[in-house]
């Protein structure tokens, strides 16, 4: 006798169709639970994938934000020394309080730096000048003399193209000045510049008061004719500015001058060969043949080095040439020594 279910269909049927089902259902359950392993395994891997790439934006970022302040506050002297040193300490250009590598604290920071480095054997300014505010210049020798007191480093002035006014004044800081026989030196002296802008404010029919507390208070005023005390007094400073320098000038080469002090305070320049013969320098040569006389001295450069951020150079334009224009026109007087 034969068992059949309520719809006729025979039980081993319903047995077997059963069986079937479940396995089935194993093998859906079983390849879920696979592909649920495998979106687990997957998404640890993105996790760990994300927290490494995270890890390594921060260290990155970390490591341009230190370089990038490091720039910014830099001394100016990014050079390292690994043995015996000749540092060769830049002075170029104009030699201002503003200027981005030649102002008498950037100068002096550098030279610091090399006289404290105790590889460095030797420093080596070299100069590519034609002169500058004489402060700026009296600050640089200052830490020149403070090297070679302090930390006993012999320092040799070499003047390029051109070491004229303050770039020879800070020449004439060092222990020995050596110029190329066609370096342009001297230039020994002052000047004091102003414009003279009456005229042009007369025939614009603008006119121009000022109120001062002293009579001298508004020397050279640009905008307002000179007077022929404030006229007067200019020229006092400029003949007491030119004499320091002549003084400075006598006492610095005392000894190695082959002609009377008034032949140097002309203002004029001479070529290093007729500097050589006038006594304004002790040597005729180069930056290589200094190098060349120390071989066992590795040469650094100790800067100054501009620093220069991610708009440095293009916001640095803005500002020198709206600094410019105002000075030009609210400052207008500039006393350098020449």
């Amino acid at each position: 006798m034969t068992m059949t279910s309520s719809d006729n269909t025979p039980a081993h049927d319903v047995q077997a169709n059963t069986t079937e089902q479940t396995g089935v259902l194993q093998k859906m359950l079983t390849m879920m639970l696979e592909d649920n392993r495998r979106r687990e395994k997957q998404e640890r891997r993105d996790t760990w994938f994300k927290r490494i790439a995270i890890g390594l934006l921060v260290v990155a970022s970390l490591a341009g934000y230190y370089t990038f302040f490091r720039t910014l506050v830099g001394s100016g002297s990014g050079s390292s020394t690994d043995g015996p040193t000749l540092a060769v300490i830049q002075v170029r250009g104009a030699i201002m309080p503003d200027s981005k590598l030649t102002s008498g604290g950037r100068v002096s920071a550098a030279i610091m730096a090399a006289a404290k480095d105790d590889n460095v054997k030797k420093i080596v300014l070299y100069i590519e000048s034609p002169g500058g505010a004489p402060v700026e210049a009296e600050r640089i020798a200052q830490a020149v003399s403070l090297a070679r007191e302090k930390h006993n480093k012999p320092i040799v002035a070499v003047i390029g193209n051109l070491g004229a006014s303050a770039g020879y004044m800070v020449a004439l800081s060092a222990d020995e000045i050596v110029s190329g026989q066609y370096s342009l030196v001297g230039s020994i002296g002052a000047v004091i510049q102003s414009w003279q802008l009456e005229g042009l404010l007369a025939r614009l029919d603008v006119k121009a008061k000022s109120y001062t507390s002293g009579e001298l208070k508004a020397l050279l005023n640009p905008f307002e004719p000179g007077t022929e005390k404030g006229a007067q007094k200019a020229q006092d400073l400029v003949n007491t500015l030119g004499t320091q320098f002549a003084d400075l000038v006598a006492e610095r080469r005392a000894g190695k001058l082959t002609q009377d002090i008034s032949t140097y305070t002309s203002g004029e320049v001479w070529n290093g060969a007729q500097a050589l013969k006038l006594g304004l320098v002790d040597a005729n040569g180069t930056l290589e043949s200094v190098a060349a006389a120390t071989p066992e001295l590795e040469v650094v450069n100790f800067g100054p080095f501009e620093n220069k951020g991610l708009l440095a150079p293009l916001l640095g334009a803005v500002q020198d040439g709206v600094r410019q224009g105002v000075q030009a026109l609210a400052e207008p007087t500039a006393i350098t020594v020449r």
